[in-house]
């Protein structure tokens, strides 16, 4: 076999690419305060550079979910990258694509990628005010009225009151999440009455006991929509496991 020759490209070049691919990504929080963002301004605050959410027993108990609401517009297409970690015994999430309810009372509705410290929970899809729970984690699924699992996926251990780093990838109608990197969950939703294009982007606390939930490194990188990605498609970054 001849021997394969190599292919030098200026380091320059590579630097200005990978600035470019970078420019795309646009940071949801500046660190420092809720500015673009509506949420209770009890619940809510930066601490240490993080955006936490917290409830208690007394002053800051919920009797229904609350949401602090980024205000920077209804993505359609898209990959929003975060890290995050959830203490108490309660759960958390990240709505996306979602219509706000009541903006009076930080209500919102929609695709939610779930937060859970039950390891099925962490990271599905929950349909918030909708379908409900729509794709567990480690699964494929067809959503229409009802899921329907098509394959599954592998499942490592996490630990939610870690800092975890989250994905979710929204092309068309075709959304993935990711947990450390791993596909967790990716649902075809083939219901056009039901699934959503685009909508807002929001943190969720929970109602009921006690919680934190922090959140920091949020980025979203838009895209235009594709309809066509092939479902076992597993992004850029990391192949599938599972069956």
């Amino acid at each position: 076999m001849p021997e394969m020759q190599r292919i030098w490209v200026p380091w320059g070049l590579v630097l200005l690419l990978t600035g470019l691919a970078e420019a795309d990504w646009k940071p949801l929080f500046n660190g420092k305060d809720l500015s673009g963002w509506s949420g209770d301004p009890r619940i809510w605050s930066v601490k240490n550079g993080v955006l936490t959410g917290e409830t208690n027993a007394t002053d800051k108990k919920l009797t229904a979910n609350s949401f602090l609401i980024w205000q920077g517009g209804e993505p359609a297409d898209f990959e929003l990258e975060y890290k995050a970690r959830i203490t108490g015994d309660n759960n958390s999430g990240v709505q996306y694509r979602s219509k706000v309810r009541d903006a009076a009372s930080w209500s919102v509705g929609g695709y939610q990628m779930d937060l859970h410290p039950n390891p099925p929970y962490l990271g599905q899809l929950y349909e918030e005010q909708g379908r409900g729970l729509a794709c567990l984690r480690g699964q494929r699924v067809t959503l229409d009225d009802k899921p329907e699992v098509t394959g599954t996926l592998a499942m490592p251990v996490v630990n939610l009151a870690d800092w975890n780093t989250y994905r979710i990838v929204a092309r068309g109608h075709v959304l993935r999440h990711f947990v450390n990197g791993e596909l967790a969950a990716e649902i075809t939703d083939v219901n056009p009455a039901k699934r959503a294009a685009k909508g807002v982007i929001a943190l969720q606390v929970h109602a009921g006991p006690g919680m934190k939930a922090e959140f920091k490194d949020l980025r979203l990188q838009e895209s235009t929509s594709n309809d066509k990605v092939p479902a076992n498609d597993p992004g850029p970054e990391k192949p599938i496991t599972g069956s």
